[in-house]
């Protein structure tokens, strides 16, 4: 855990390095169609699902708006694509009866805000920033990105909608959700070098919209 959490503390300085870069390229290349520049949003909370790898979990993470439901297997990252949320949960569980590890945790700013794990058959763990005081609704509508790429791969992608943008900092594979999109909604993925090769595809409202696509060291996906 704390070799990890030195990885993550360490994008700080090429966070800040190639912030300015993604979004001159928002401002310049016109993503989302007509759009030729949309502001950058804030900063994003990034959610991790770690522990034993390849460990298969079910998940529901949820902010105030909206909730999402997926399952999958450890190490998986998980973005929200949206204002924050000053409310947010993650709640992860084993679907295996033995005793591998499985940890959830929320970042924010490059500082670890919770974090819970458990060895226990089919354990459960919870993480959460705020207190949810109310139910949220299913994601409507649901627009999902599944990034993979090598294993715990750091990145830089420009997300957004026609009137925003987000920079996601972050680590393959990984789940972005953008909740509530005005429009539709492009992604590009930014790799540290030319040997990098990235593969994604977008669902909407459980359809494949965007087919699994490879590319590299940059991969660009868009909403039809």
């Amino acid at each position: 855990m704390m070799r990890y959490l030195t990885k993550v503390l360490s994008m700080g300085t090429l966070a800040a390095a190639l912030a300015v870069s993604i979004a001159a390229c928002n401002n310049q290349t016109g993503f989302s169609g007509s759009v030729g520049s949309t502001p950058n949003g804030p900063k994003l909370p990034s959610y991790q699902i770690l522990g034993t790898a390849g460990t298969p979990f079910t998940a529901t993470i949820s902010d105030s708006r909206s909730f999402w439901t997926l399952q999958g297997n450890v190490p998986l990252s998980i973005t929200i694509c949206n204002v924050p949320s000053q409310d947010a949960q993650l709640v992860v569980t084993k679907t295996t009866a033995d005793s591998s590890l499985l940890s959830a945790e929320i970042i924010t700013g490059n500082h670890v805000k919770d974090v819970q794990a458990t060895t226990a058959p089919f354990g459960t763990v919870q993480v959460q920033i705020g207190k949810l005081t109310t139910v949220p609704s299913a994601a409507d509508p649901d627009l999902r990105i599944f990034l993979s790429g090598p294993l715990n791969l750091k990145y830089q992608a420009l997300v957004e909608d026609i009137a925003i943008g987000f920079i996601v900092q972050s680590r393959a594979p990984t789940l972005i959700v953008f909740d509530t999109p005005d429009g539709k909604v492009d992604a590009t993925f930014f790799g540290p070098n030319n040997h990098t090769t990235f593969t994604a595809n977008m669902t909407f409202n459980g359809e494949v919209v965007v087919p699994t696509t490879s590319g590299g060291p940059n991969l660009t996906i868009r909403q039809p």
